[in-house]
């Protein structure tokens, strides 16, 4: 069986992960499928926008605890922890937006690959926990770096520390939960938003991640020479043409990524 399922909705690539059995913890296999998938959707020109998601009750648990145990030597455990937050990394370099679908629990490395997504929406009976310390573990797959950017070094560590579990509801208003909706139609209301958000412009949507993600120790003055360099390469493409002539036309845009 795969440990990933993909597919397409027009303009939106979707990526379940499928072991639904352990509440879709990251294995080897898992985690080699999962990366390779983002990359697959991101060399794709005809899709604009990535959804992740988990099949059955949770969205992703976690490493997987029995191949943890398994482990004998701490090389065992440094090449499997490696293979894992490259899932992280391919999300948060991929150029393309990413949305995370929770619909359930995301709980310990299942938490950080959500946070390294653009977007989450989730359902209204998730649940988000930094759950390492319950198992003798500090986060992993990007954990200390996402997290205080989403919420603050301070709560950070008090989510860390404590393993508390954050609601859904709670999660927005912390910040890092965008939408949420009941479970039956978070996968409708996902893939809506997602299908309007793959007929915007896409050039800009990728200029916008990569300075955002990449501007936290620039100064002002840096973002602003970077903005203008932006901006001046927008300005000379066909989707900025085609923008300002459908809005002095007063009609919808019709974008094509060039």
């Amino acid at each position: 069986m795969n440990t990933i399922i993909t597919n397409k909705i027009e303009k939106v690539g979707v990526i379940k992960l499928n072991r639904p059995k352990s509440l879709n913890c990251i294995n080897e296999e898992m985690a080699a499928e999962f990366a390779a998938a983002i990359t697959d959707f991101e060399n794709d020109k005809a899709i604009n926008v990535i959804v992740v998601t988990g099949m059955g009750k949770a969205f992703c648990a976690g490493g997987d605890i029995k191949a943890m145990q398994n482990f004998t030597t701490r090389e065992e455990a440094l090449t499997f922890v490696a293979k894992a937050g490259i899932i992280t990394e391919r999300i948060y370099n991929c150029p393309k937006p990413v949305i995370a679908m929770v619909n359930g629990a995301a709980a310990g490395a299942g938490f950080n690959v959500a946070l390294a997504c653009d977007l989450i929406i989730a359902a209204e009976n998730s649940k988000f926990i930094q759950s390492f310390v319950n198992v003798g573990l500090a986060p992993d797959c990007g954990g200390h770096y996402l997290l205080p950017r989403a919420v603050g070094k301070h709560l950070s560590k008090q989510l860390m520390f404590e393993a508390s579990p954050v609601t859904a509801e709670q999660g927005k208003q912390l910040g890092f939960v965008n939408y949420i909706y009941p479970a039956e139609t978070l996968e409708a209301e996902t893939i809506k938003y997602a299908t309007m958000l793959s007929n915007k412009a896409p050039l800009p949507l990728r200029e916008c991640k990569k300075l955002i993600n990449g501007g936290d120790n620039l100064t002002l003055g840096e973002i602003l020479t970077a903005e203008a360099q932006m901006q001046s390469r927008l300005a000379m493409t066909a989707d900025c043409r085609e923008g300002l002539t459908a809005f002095t036309e007063k009609r919808s845009p019709i974008f094509t990524g060039k």
